[in-house]
């Protein structure tokens, strides 16, 4: 297969055995090449303006702007761009987001060449492919959260129409919204984890829920994060 029919790839991940191991195997796939690589989100978005590939796979999480920032990015200039975004992890909160911002694929990093090709295959026709174990987490986690917001002491009348958070408040209750724990957030605000622990309690005490979840939920309704 001549270079001009081989689908078009940029590469993103932090991790350089993972970035080079995903390289090895998207490239021994006949019909797709990776034409430039990146270990950092800013860099990426540059470079894919820069090249315009068929396709840019992205790891969700990588220094400075993470996958669903550059993708985002991305849409506002290249909307038609196809983005995969891949994981390392099949727990990961990031795939509704993922999917607001028009992902076209979220996979995760041990997903097969099959399942990659397939996956890039389908983004081009306009498609959307969801490895089976992420799929499965989110309708886990939408359940369990519409059961605990079913009950008796946590419905919506008993649940205040007006949160007074502080701007840090906001700003940590919009990571846990993407599926952050306490340690990441804590890198992204330069703050110590245990002030990130402290601004979570406070925001679920004015939010009147219990648990992470149901604060990104009620945040969602009540129009304090997109």
């Amino acid at each position: 297969m001549s270079k001009e029919d081989k689908v078009s790839i940029i590469l993103v991940d932090d991790h350089p055995m993972i970035l080079a191991g995903l390289k090895a195997m998207i490239d021994s796939i006949d019909d797709l090449e990776v034409i430039a690589t990146s270990d950092d989100g800013q860099t990426a978005v540059e470079l894919i303006l820069e090249h315009q590939p068929d396709v840019a796979l992205l790891d969700v999480r990588l220094p400075g702007l993470n996958g669903l920032e550059a993708m985002r990015r991305l849409k506002e200039t290249l909307p038609d761009l196809a983005v995969i975004l891949i994981t390392a992890s099949d727990s990961d909160l990031y795939l509704i987001e993922a999917l607001r911002y028009g992902a076209s694929g979220y996979l995760t990093k041990d997903s097969s060449r099959e399942l990659i090709r397939h996956t890039v295959r389908c983004a081009l026709s306009g498609g959307t492919t969801i490895s089976s174990a992420l799929i499965d987490k989110a309708f886990g986690m939408i359940a369990r959260s519409a059961v605990n917001l079913a009950k008796p002491d946590l419905k919506d009348d008993d649940l205040p129409d007006l949160v007074d958070l502080t701007p840090r408040e906001l700003d940590v209750l919009m990571r846990v919204a993407q599926g952050k724990t306490n340690r990441a957030i804590a890198k992204d605000l330069h703050l110590a984890e245990v002030t990130i622990k402290k601004h979570v309690q406070s925001i679920l005490e004015k939010m009147g829920v219990r648990d992470r979840t149901q604060a990104a939920l009620r945040g969602v309704r009540l129009g304090l994060i997109d």
